[in-house]
């Protein structure tokens, strides 16, 4: 089974139609949820959805680095999607820098660096659909780029030595290439 962290994304219904089409077993909780009590050994991976910024006043940061903490110690394959991604960053100790504007490009092309798990079978340049406020920088050493845009930007994350990966984009509204990548990390999650 696989856990889904709903940050209150619009997409999750395309989340939720991937892992259907795959015959996945699949919970959601809500991000409010402390996830130091959610009992780690019955899922397979976790996924954290995009969604409104959750690091704000709304949600104690130190609450997140605490749960996320929590998630990072454990072997359980975790993948990030945007806001996903950026909690996973700024928890391990990324600068998280808020955008001017918003930014919205359906189709962003995304540069893969490191043949990471998720980006097995998958061209070195691919077009994705991207819509954020935030991005990260200044990673911490367990922390590599997997993927970069324009302007160098970090689109994708892995950590060194557990199968921890975040998405800046959004791999459910990005064609092909995106569920190809969430195959991929239900691939990791199931040992195939």
């Amino acid at each position: 089974m696989i856990l889904i962290i709903d940050n209150h994304s619009r997409n999750m219904p395309l989340i939720e139609k991937i892992l259907k089409k795959q015959n996945i077993k699949y919970a959601i909780k809500d991000q409010k949820t402390m996830l130091k009590t959610i009992e780690k050994s019955r899922y397979k991976g976790i996924i954290m959805s995009g969604g409104v910024p959750c690091l704000d006043e709304k949600i104690s940061f130190n609450t997140i680095r605490a749960d996320i903490a929590c998630l990072v110690n454990s072997s359980v394959p975790i993948l990030g999607i945007c806001v996903g991604h950026e909690i996973i960053g700024a928890a391990c100790g990324a600068e998280l820098v808020k955008l001017k504007k918003p930014s919205l490009n359906p189709k962003l092309k995304v540069n893969i660096l490191t043949k990471t798990k998720i980006f097995k079978d998958l061209p070195d340049t691919i077009t994705v659909y991207e819509h954020h406020s935030r991005y990260l920088k200044d990673l911490p050493d367990e922390l590599l780029i997997a993927a970069s845009s324009r302007k160098d930007r970090i689109e994708a994350i892995f950590h060194k030595k557990k199968p921890i990966f975040g998405l800046q984009f959004h791999p459910e509204k990005s064609g092909a290439p995106g569920i190809k990548i969430i195959h991929n990390f239900l691939d990791i999650c199931y040992g195939k």
